[in-house]
């Protein structure tokens, strides 16, 4: 039974870090490819995400993204 468990929150664990990696992966790439961010935002952005990276990526995801700056 101690081999299931161990198993099973193996697995999930697995599971939780490739979305995070995908998560963070794909907040990163988009900032640099962003045209409408300068250079000092995207600095900003990357900063945010590797202080916070999960929370971080998907405030830049479901908010950042979309955001044009001067």
């Amino acid at each position: 039974m101690h081999f299931i468990s161990e198993l099973i929150s193996g697995i999930f664990g697995l599971i939780f870090f490739v979305a995070y990696l995908i998560l963070f992966l794909y907040a990163l790439l988009d900032i640099l490819k962003n045209p409408n961010l300068n250079q000092i935002t995207k600095l900003l952005w990357i900063l945010i995400i590797l202080v916070a990276p999960i929370l971080g990526s998907l405030i830049y995801i479901f908010w950042g993204r979309n955001q044009s700056f001067l």
